[in-house]
């Protein structure tokens, strides 16, 4: 009865959330490599693989993954995660799901056939050719369902693999640095903040030039601030959404920093629409990776 729910429950959610969702920037595949039964000496090694289809409820994603140890346990599994980009680069990723173990030779971790529950998350780098490498700590147990409820942890270290919906481009040598060209003079009461490839934070020159609009809004007695994110052509149009957003929000802080009232400023991202100069898909323009700031 108990296995029938969750099957039934788990296939709802699938369902649900493809039919609700929205392209994210990629496919992924994620190998973990680590130990079972982590925080005991009778520990074994294990080998996880899992599937991340680019489906979004929300900002919830959902995978599929195996694992294998080296005393021979088995667990399918299945579930949700979320990526939380605490920064341009550092994911963090929580994660819950449920499946079924078989434990081989390895620890016991229910006396019948009962649901396994698979909570925990990790931290990674994410690099700009969309590869991860991190690490993950998971607790694996039976939630109470049977009488025999011990639990195992799982460390591991964790490579996640772009497979495809990426452009070629975005792999190209990180080594190549591009200095943004000087922003053309901007028109009054519209200022442009350029970013470097694949970032949000703010250069120098580019405070600088916030702190101008800034001081044009408080002599002018501006009453709104219109402050639009855009990115290049690299990437897909998810991930240059998320993106675009930072780099707002980014701006937003800093004119609030410089004076400007929270409630006055409005955000918007636009991704890799509208580029200052137009070009093909996969194209790393500077003046296309910006901020525009219009004082109404």
């Amino acid at each position: 009865m108990i296995r029938g729910l969750m099957i039934a429950a788990g296939v709802a959610a699938l369902s649900f959330a493809t039919a609700a969702h929205a392209e994210d920037d990629l496919w992924r595949s994620q190998l973990e490599v680590g130990a079972f039964n982590a925080l005991h000496p009778e520990r074994s090694a294990s080998f996880d693989l899992q599937l991340r289809p680019p489906w979004r409820l929300w900002d919830f994603g959902v995978f599929v993954g195996g694992m294998v140890t080296t005393k021979s346990a088995l667990m399918g599994y299945g579930g949700f995660t979320l990526d939380i980009h605490l920064t341009d680069n550092i994911v963090l990723s929580p994660d819950a799901a449920v499946g079924f173990y078989s434990r081989g030779d390895d620890k016991v971790l229910s006396f019948h056939d009962t649901a396994e529950f698979r909570t925990g998350g990790g931290l990674a780098w994410e690099f700009d050719n969309g590869w991860r490498l991190g690490a993950t700590f998971h607790h694996i147990s039976n939630a109470g369902l049977d009488k025999k409820n011990p639990g195992v942890e799982i460390a591991a270290v964790t490579l996640n693999i772009p497979l495809f919906g990426k452009p070629a481009a975005m792999a190209e040598a990180a080594s190549v640095t591009q200095t943004p060209p000087p922003p053309p003079p901007p028109a009054a009461r519209n200022y442009l903040v350029f970013f470097d490839f694949n970032k949000s934070d703010l250069t120098a020159d580019a405070r600088a030039i916030v702190k101008t609009a800034a001081g044009e809004s408080a002599r002018e007695h501006t009453t709104k601030l219109t402050v639009t994110g855009h990115t290049d052509t690299v990437g897909s149009d998810a991930y240059n959404m998320r993106l675009s957003r930072r780099r707002a929000e980014a701006v937003q802080a800093e004119l609030v920093r410089d004076g400007v009232p929270e409630n006055e400023i409005a955000i918007f991202a636009k991704g890799k629409r509208d580029l200052l100069v137009p070009t093909a898909d996969g194209v790393r323009e500077p003046q296309n990776r910006r901020v525009q700031i219009v004082l109404d």
